[in-house]
């Protein structure tokens, strides 16, 4: 588990009005993630024609913006490096989808009137935390879980309960509260597929949207979208999922056209 210094790096990170600076100089003290942010920056994705030796010059070369993403998705994966997964976990799946979630659920805050939306990031990065820590606390019963799954075709979670007693949502949550993160992300992660629950604890304001609505939409049309943590059969419905909010009706094609703005190149990233 993360311990202070983590859990203020991944705080600082998930702010989307981080400047250049403050995150170079975050992404400074922890020389794991430094060395991550320079093999990016040096990487043939790039095509640097001269080495970049400095975290400050990789993130003004890459963008804030990309870096942001690499190293939130990164320094959450790495406090999990030691650890063997489940042959069937892909930690550039699990990297890719958490990244995807985020990004999507902080466009849906900036269109809707949501709770703690400034967490909306961090909420999306962290909402399946709970299947990294099974993957790699648990790899055995995790692979028994996935072959209950694919054998029965019932919902992940409930197979997660019937051989662990505990679903990766609610691992989320409590790991979350372990690592002293916001409540409002701890509640947003842990019932994104239960929204409903969430909302006697979230307790949103007259008009305004839980968080825990806004993950469960975005980490839905990400999964149609390809971008899910398990591989899934093509989707037997070509219609992509309509965005669902009480009282609101964001413009599909607008968030979908951000969307893939700000994750164009996202799955080389993580290669």
């Amino acid at each position: 588990m993360p311990g202070l210094m983590a859990s203020q790096l991944l705080g600082r990170l998930a702010r989307r009005n981080c400047d250049l600076a403050d995150l170079a100089s975050f992404i400074e003290k922890d020389a794991l993630l430094s060395v991550q942010v320079l093999e990016l920056a040096n990487s043939a994705l790039f095509g640097r024609l001269r080495t970049i030796r400095s975290v400050r010059h990789a993130v003004a070369m890459i963008g804030v913006n990309t870096v942001r993403k690499f190293a939130l998705a990164r320094s959450f994966a790495n406090l999990f490096m030691r650890y063997r997964t489940s042959p069937c976990f892909s930690m550039t799946r699990f990297n890719v989808h958490s990244v995807a979630t985020a990004t999507l659920a902080e466009i849906l805050a900036g269109e809707l009137p949501v709770d703690h939306g400034s967490d909306a990031f961090m909420a999306g990065l962290l909402h399946d935390a709970g299947k990294l820590i099974l993957a790699a606390g648990m790899p055995d019963k995790y692979e028994s879980v996935l072959s209950m799954a694919a054998v029965s075709h019932d919902p992940l979670l409930e197979c997660e309960r019937s051989v662990l007693g505990v679903d990766h949502a609610e691992l989320s949550r409590l790991a979350i509260a372990r690592w002293q993160l916001p409540e409002a992300v701890r509640l947003a992660a842990g019932y994104h597929h239960a929204p409903e629950t969430a909302s006697k604890f979230e307790r949103p304001a007259e008009g305004r949207i839980g968080l825990s609505v806004v993950v469960q939409q975005a980490d839905i049309l990400v999964n149609y979208l390809g971008m899910s943590v398990l591989p899934v059969p093509a989707a037997s419905n070509p219609e992509p999922p309509r965005l669902e909010f009480p009282g609101h009706s964001p413009s599909l094609e607008r968030v979908l056209t951000r969307f893939q703005s700000e994750c164009a190149g996202l799955t080389e990233l993580f290669h």
